[in-house]
């Protein structure tokens, strides 16, 4: 079965727009998710770029690390296939649950100044779950402990949230908040102006279910209902609530479905890879500097099924 990242159609990324069809069955979900309260999630960022429809777009999430550096998915910005990075400039959102409401609800827009990948990430494109990490740097630092809005994420220690160990976690994003079945596939909704957030668990799943020590793998906490991550949540957090630690970044699925069982990023894995793009030594990873990205709160949140 193959495997599909969570981001939209950056970089080539899988968006698929929901279409309008009177008979498609709605599978209304991150998915499944509640809305989160304004101030609620305050370690969320939302990863964004400017169209050439001069609009704001939402494609990947991450949480904030400290003042400079923010954790998200490597593919969230990295060429599909190869894995390469790019160049495209990018902004990061931070410190509001509402992305389209920029005058009644004022984010910080800060531009990201340098990205950094592991270089497993690079060297094994056809890995495209394991390795998945990035740190993006940014040009000027969040105003940490002045700014009520914003608070950073705490890391976990090398050997938790290990199987068998399984907990309740929190999962959040700005991504696709329905599915529509369609001829019996799965077209997701674009991505949502509003944040929402859904229960899961951790190491929680069917032993056929492929999950590698690098990973850990979430079952929708939901019952019946699917609920979960879905494109465009990718990059996001996967957090202990009890704790605030980031137990995990949101990375892909073996299914096209959202809500069933899915795959992130084991933070514990790479606390070394985080803590050398802190330091800034580059051992075993791969930079970029960016282009200069103008401040995007100037410009208007794009509308659903806008082009980019």
């Amino acid at each position: 079965m193959s495997k599909t990242s969570l981001s939209s159609s950056l970089f080539g990324l899988l968006l698929i727009i929901a279409v309008s069809n009177v008979s498609a069955k709605i599978k209304q979900r991150i998915i499944g998710g509640l809305r989160a309260n304004y101030g609620d999630l305050k370690y969320q960022v939302s990863l964004q770029f400017l169209t050439t429809s001069g609009c704001t777009h939402h494609f990947c999430g991450g949480s904030i690390l400290d003042e400079y550096h923010i954790i998200t998915a490597a593919h969230c910005i990295t060429e599909k296939n190869t894995h390469r990075l790019n160049n495209i400039p990018l902004t990061v959102v931070a410190g509001t649950s509402q992305l389209h409401k920029k005058r009644s609800h004022p984010a910080l827009y800060h531009a990201v100044d340098e990205v950094f990948i592991p270089t497993a990430w690079l060297q094994y494109p056809q890995k495209n779950l394991e390795n998945d990490i990035a740190v993006l740097k940014l040009k000027d630092p969040l105003p940490l402990g002045s700014n009520p809005k914003i608070s950073a994420i705490e890391l976990p220690q090398p050997n938790d949230y290990l199987p068998p160990n399984s907990v309740p976690v929190k999962i959040s994003g700005f991504g696709s908040y329905y599915q529509t079945l369609v001829n019996g596939e799965y077209k997701s909704s674009p991505t949502s102006p509003i944040l929402q957030w859904v229960w899961g668990w951790i190491n929680q799943i069917d032993q056929n279910f492929v999950c590698e020590s690098t990973q850990v793998c979430v079952q929708n906490g939901n019952g019946q209902n699917l609920g979960g991550s879905c494109y465009g949540d990718s990059g996001g957090p996967l957090v202990d609530p009890r704790t605030n630690i980031l137990v995990g970044v949101v990375s892909g699925s073996y299914y096209t479905q959202c809500g069933r069982p899915t795959v992130y990023t084991r933070v514990s894995s790479f606390l070394d890879f985080i803590q050398n793009v802190r330091s800034y030594n580059l051992y075993n990873m791969v930079n970029k500097k960016l282009t200069y990205q103008y401040n995007l709160f100037q410009y208007r949140h794009c509308a659903e099924n806008e082009p980019l």
